[in-house]
């Protein structure tokens, strides 16, 4: 019985929003934010705020609340923050890893960290968070689609690392071990393989690397 209201909970949901998603760019809200644009300068506004896939893609910017929209994409802007959420453009999507979009960032410091959504089915429905654990986030619109999330590590605005690399993945300990050999204490432990320090282990190293070089 418990799982039979949790699923018609859920459907009542999507049948709500469902209007809603359909119309999100005009039902969501005008907050206030920034852009900056590609010469470095900062232009405070309004913006919308997007479904988490389509906020990568572009971001629509008003100056005034009365002004009408601009839309920009990832190779017109460093970066734009709508309330709380900060983006930057990086080079991510493809196999060259060359095309432009929008990452939103979780960690800031000498490393910093950002997350990318891919829709694994479509991309219709509404997003919720279904659980988290380490880097790995899984989410689940009222269709039953999943949201993969994908982080990418940026040191010193310039050192990329992709987490979702196979590289990475099959190699942590090298690979991360290196990527932070400025910090030699840390890149032991990682080398080592301690307890906490492994792959799911990436936020608790990332915190632990800047609040080294915050000293």
């Amino acid at each position: 019985m418990k799982h039979l209201v949790i699923v018609l909970v859920l459907l009542i949901t999507g049948v709500s929003y469902a209007q809603i998603d359909d119309n999100w760019e005009d039902a969501s809200e005008k907050l206030p934010g920034y852009i900056i644009t590609n010469k470095g300068e900062k232009i405070e506004g309004y913006l919308k705020r997007f479904l988490k896939i389509k906020s990568q893609r572009k971001v629509k910017f008003f100056k005034t609340l009365d002004d009408k929209p601009q839309v920009f994409d990832a190779k017109d802007l460093e970066a734009y923050q709508i309330a709380n959420d900060y983006y930057e453009s990086h080079p991510y999507e493809g196999l060259s890893g060359k095309t432009k979009v929008f990452l939103l960032r979780t960690v800031e410091g000498k490393i910093d960290l950002f997350e990318y959504y891919i829709r694994v089915e479509d991309d219709k429905g509404r997003e919720m968070t279904l659980s988290k654990k380490g880097n790995t986030e899984v989410s689940l619109d009222f269709d039953g689609t999943k949201i993969q999330t994908e982080i990418l590590a940026v040191k010193d605005g310039k050192d990329y690392l992709k987490f979702a690399s196979s590289k990475v993945m099959f190699s942590f300990k090298n690979v991360m071990s290196k990527y932070v050999s400025d910090f030699p204490e840390l890149a032991k432990k990682i080398k080592n393989k301690e307890k906490g320090y492994r792959i799911l282990g990436v936020l608790k190293i990332v915190n632990e690397y800047n609040a080294h070089f915050e000293e």
